[in-house]
């Protein structure tokens, strides 16, 4: 489950006169990056990790807006703790995202519908909005809870890994650093499925090392750990250490 746009949505909750128009989370001071853009600043092409100069040419009216952390960790934290209560099998990756072992609540067939009902339920209860994505392992889920935003459910099974996964550019590819990328594409892989396919593991492994060159190649296969480990992020203090401006 991944918290849409979430510093941005919270900022918009906070100020309601922010909707509908481009903002973005960031200093204005110096060479500072753009944090979290809104969807509506991303359809000026406006990104994560944009240097400001640069988002404020592409959207001159650009809202730029300094980071009230402590309103994100307070959100964050009614919106994880409203979760965790409610199932035992629950990992807080992030600030605003989360696995969540669901294999003893729905069968796969009812997955949408059980899905539709608990992302309501959350914006009731908590005023945010997130995407919801779905595997049988916690890669899978985290690909496919980027495919469909705002307000997307996505189901990613294994056997629609080649059509779904595939095309998708390697950048896209969780686990992928910029350093990884550069050399990924020096090496002529471009897509995922290319990497998944690639018929030089060992070199892979030379190139980009061991633990990685597995670990991507893995993924990128459709396996992956399923394993959610419960006392990740256990505590507030562990949320407002996790800023990566």
């Amino acid at each position: 489950i991944d918290l849409n746009a979430f510093f941005a949505q919270v900022e918009e909750l906070c100020d309601p006169t922010l909707v509908g128009k481009p903002v973005a989370i960031g200093s204005s001071i110096g060479r500072s990056v753009v944090s979290t853009a809104n969807y509506e600043a991303r359809k000026y092409g406006i990104g994560s990790s944009m240097p400001i100069q640069t988002a404020r040419k592409l959207c001159p009216n650009l809202i730029l807006i300094n980071d009230h952390y402590k309103e994100y960790a307070i959100y964050s934290e009614r919106f994880m703790s409203y979760l965790r209560k409610k199932y035992s099998l629950f990992e807080q990756a992030s600030i605003d995202e989360c696995y969540i072992d669901m294999s003893e609540f729905f069968e796969p067939i009812n997955a949408r519908d059980y899905l539709v009902d608990l992302q309501i339920e959350l914006f009731k209860v908590t005023n945010l909005k997130c995407s919801i994505g779905v595997g049988n392992n916690k890669f899978l889920a985290k690909m496919a809870s980027e495919m469909k935003k705002p307000l997307g459910i996505t189901i990613l099974r294994k056997r629609e890994i080649a059509e779904k996964l595939w095309p998708m550019p390697i950048k896209s590819m969780f686990g992928v650093g910029k350093k990884t990328l550069t050399t990924l594409l020096t090496m002529g892989i471009k897509t995922i499925g290319e990497l998944a396919n690639y018929d030089n593991v060992d070199l892979l492994k030379e190139i980009i090392g061991e633990t990685n060159a597995l670990s991507l190649y893995s993924h990128a296969n459709g396996i992956g750990s399923n394993e959610v480990d419960i006392n990740r992020f256990n505590d507030v203090s562990s949320i407002s250490n996790s800023q990566t401006f």
